[in-house]
């Protein structure tokens, strides 16, 4: 699977208690944790599909990227619209995941089962993982079961970097202007009706 994915690193796989879904740590030594249920619970088939997913990210080198969106986070805590665009940024991440994952399985269905038979071995137990549940885990299934479907453009990648770069833009020249606009009209000279300056 990593051969066909184009992973040339090598990949350690490890069996951990402390994570209930696949997770992808470390950039340089990548390492796949998988929970023992997912190992027990799901069949060759579901575990390849899961396994090719958690290799996509692997591929991309999502766990760097994730880590400067969190730098940016925590910059820019303060903005409504960052956290917005984030959370559209890690919804694209695991969609373009879930597509190379599925164009390694049979079919997209056979790599939405997966997805399902994972989110049932987890059960009703919140979880800290990038991987998304509940309403996000339905609408990732239904994006590989009918890619009509899927919600939003093809374009909402390149609106969401204008929208970031925008609100970058803002935020530097709210710095740089120094005095702000209310403060500067409050010190102005009068001026009479003429225009000149009294």
């Amino acid at each position: 699977t990593a051969a066909r994915l184009g992973v040339t690193r090598p990949v350690r796989l490890v069996e951990s208690a402390l994570v209930e879904v696949p997770a992808v740590i470390g950039a340089l030594r990548p390492v796949i944790l998988v929970p023992a249920s997912a190992l027990t619970g799901l069949s060759t088939a579901h575990l390849e599909a899961i396994f090719a997913h958690e290799l996509a990210h692997v591929r991309r080198g999502d766990y760097l990227v994730n880590i400067v969106q969190c730098v940016v986070e925590v910059l820019l805590f303060y903005h409504p619209a960052v956290w917005w665009v984030s959370g559209q940024i890690r919804v694209e991440r695991e969609n373009c995941c879930d597509d190379l994952a599925a164009s390694l399985c049979a079919d997209r269905v056979t790599y939405a089962r997966a997805l399902a038979s994972l989110e049932e071995l987890r059960g009703a137990t919140p979880a800290f993982a990038m991987a998304a549940d509940g309403a996000g885990l339905l609408n990732r299934v239904r994006r590989l079961v009918d890619p009509g479907s899927a919600s939003g453009p093809r374009w909402s990648g390149g609106l969401m970097t204008c929208v970031v770069l925008t609100v970058l833009l803002l935020a530097a020249s709210g710095q740089i202007a120094g005095v702000p606009a209310a403060q500067a009209t409050a010190t102005a000279p009068p001026r009479d009706a003429a225009g000149q300056t009294n």
